[in-house]
């Protein structure tokens, strides 16, 4: 009996998500609803190719297309009134794809004497839609209970990274680190006892991650005071009007938190499972076997943060390339910072393996008979 009845309150939270979703897709497909101005392409007039050559060469590196293209508008007072708009995107598309007839477009009005619009960008937000839909019915089919509770903590985290960086852009002269720490701590409490309850394996991977982050960013703010960040560039960051260092130091500290707390969660869980089914098993073995652990994610786990962060710096890397800029020069510019947050989160993910073992094996002991 008891289990049918999880059974259907199951399906009916299931049910209720799904039918959410199908209303919120139908919704977003009214324009009326948004108020931001929405075009809909109705015919493609005329399109201008012109090719770009590299220097002193007759070889085509790009194509920019000059597209003349009707639209109606879709919401606003405006609405069902038709205008000509003209477009430009490029092969490489550095900001704006192609467009087709009937995709639908956000755009900037003006009103004059005649009414024109500038477009901003296409409107994705049902094609996103499909896809969060997506993740989310793998979630549950894997995870279940513990796959919707991770969908919720990641939303949560969100949530919580931009209210920080709301914080510190409303108030000036707000460490941005100090914000982060605190988001840290507050996302990696809530979220693991959100997911997995409030247990002693619970609390061992909470120490573990808090612990194992503030090693990691005790040396690496360490390091880079002893050597005055020497062979770091900021020229990335040099449209913020707030000092880089303090959103780069803040950014290390956000980019390890997943990467350790997986850590600290699969040593921890792998020990207290392991005491579970060897009771009698002596902290020796259990020390030995949390090692062994550690040994076999350290290097999957660092590699996966190095190319996460490289990957980011490939397209930009390219653009200096493109301009001739030499290999030397466009390494240090595109490299130097995403290599030192790899390094960093390599660090915290390797404090975080002994780290984790400590506290796995104490609490495992905790309510032992002596």
């Amino acid at each position: 009996m008891w289990g049918v009845k999880r059974r259907t309150k199951k399906s009916i939270v299931s049910s209720s998500l799904l039918i959410g979703l199908i209303i919120i897709y139908f919704l977003m497909g009214i324009s009326t609803l948004y108020e931001r101005p929405i075009v809909e392409l109705v015919d493609i007039k005329h399109v201008e190719e012109i090719v770009v050559n590299a220097d002193n060469s007759d070889v085509a590196v790009d194509v920019i297309y000059d597209v003349t293209f009707k639209a109606r508008l879709e919401n606003t007072k405006h609405r069902g009134e038709t205008l000509t708009m003209q477009y430009t995107y490029s092969d490489s598309a550095p900001y704006h794809s192609a467009f087709d007839v009937g995709d639908k477009v956000f755009v900037t009005l003006r009103e004059g004497s005649i009414l024109t619009a500038e477009v901003i960008e296409v409107k994705r937000d049902q094609e996103v839609l499909i896809l969060f839909s997506l993740f989310l019915l793998i979630m549950l089919v894997v995870g279940q209970r513990q796959g919707l509770f991770a969908v919720l903590s990641l939303i949560f985290h969100v949530s919580i990274m931009a209210g920080a960086i709301y914080l510190f852009i409303a108030r000036p002269g707000t460490s941005l680190l100090l914000l982060m720490g605190i988001a840290a701590i507050f996302m990696t409490v809530v979220s693991l006892i959100f997911v997995s309850g409030l247990t002693k394996k619970t609390l061992s991977a909470i120490l573990s991650t808090l612990t194992g982050l503030a090693l990691m960013m005790t040396i690496t703010l360490l390091v880079l005071r002893l050597t005055n960040q020497q062979g770091l560039r900021f020229e990335e960051m040099g449209l913020l009007t707030r000092h880089p260092d303090a959103v780069f130091t803040a950014g290390l500290l956000i980019g390890a938190i997943g990467a350790v707390m997986d850590v600290a969660v699969t040593i921890g869980s792998t020990l207290f499972q392991i005491k579970e089914e060897h009771p009698m098993i002596n902290t020796k073995s259990l020390v030995a076997s949390g090692r062994r652990i550690g040994q076999d994610i350290m290097g999957t786990m660092t590699t996966i943060v190095f190319f996460a962060y490289i990957s980011g710096t490939i397209p930009t890397l390219l653009i200096y390339l493109l301009n001739d800029a030499s290999l030397g020069y466009s390494l240090s510019m595109n490299f130097s910072l995403e290599l030192v947050r790899a390094l960093s989160s390599g660090i915290g993910i390797v404090l975080t393996i002994p780290v984790s073992i400590l506290f796995a094996v104490l609490l495992t002991k905790v309510g032992e008979a002596t």
